[in-house]
């Protein structure tokens, strides 16, 4: 649920003032307040079940990623919005009722926030002007969110596995994305992929 309002604040506020047209604005301030939204539904259901305060904790580190354009933006669109899919439609299969019917429901909003980053990027990526900037902020970006599904050796991913929550380890979720946002680089825009490792931290021996 801090995902949410993280991305929020760092990717989706800063964009409106980026946005080119009344439009896009328009857009950007729809998806700001549908991510605060699923902010707001998530942290609901971690109250009731009691769970600790997660602002606590620091944000992640694709988070970090600072969006000084509209093609930045655009670009979060496409990769992140694309990791939170991935996460999510696992977790459209959860055993915990209440989770999946909350996931199922937000579902259509985060495909609009990709479906969005996608036909704008395949714009930007057809400019001569913008397209090495959609290659850079592609690659940056991707190589920023492999961190985001967690530890190959999550034992807490094992624990979920177990009672039905996840599908997916981390590993597994990890491939889904480098494969969907292979995809989109490769095929969609074409440009080249970043060399990515599938387990997270990587290790050399």
């Amino acid at each position: 649920m801090r995902n949410e309002a993280a991305g929020a604040a760092v990717f989706d506020e800063p964009s409106i003032s980026l946005a080119p047209t009344p439009r896009d604005k328009w857009l950007a301030c729809r998806m700001a307040m549908e991510e605060y939204g699923h902010h707001l539904k998530f942290n609901k259901l971690a109250n009731e079940l009691g769970l600790e305060d997660v602002h606590d904790r620091p944000p992640l580190s694709v988070f970090d990623y600072q969006v000084e354009s509209w093609t930045g933006y655009v670009m979060t669109k496409a990769i992140v919005d694309l990791a939170e899919v991935v996460l999510m439609e696992d977790l459209c299969e959860c055993s915990y009722v209440p989770l999946r019917d909350l996931c199922r429901s937000l579902m259509p909003e985060e495909r609009f926030h990709v479906g969005f980053g996608t036909a704008r990027a395949k714009r930007l990526a057809a400019d001569p002007g913008t397209r090495e900037e959609v290659r850079s902020s592609a690659h940056r970006l991707i190589a920023m969110t492999l961190p985001f599904f967690g530890r190959s050796d999550s034992r807490n991913n094992e624990t979920f596995r177990k009672w039905g929550i996840k599908r997916l380890t981390n590993d597994e979720a990890r491939a889904e994305f480098v494969r969907r946002t292979r995809a989109l680089l490769c095929d969609d825009l074409g440009l080249d992929y970043p060399e990515v490792a599938t387990r997270w931290p990587v290790t050399t021996s």
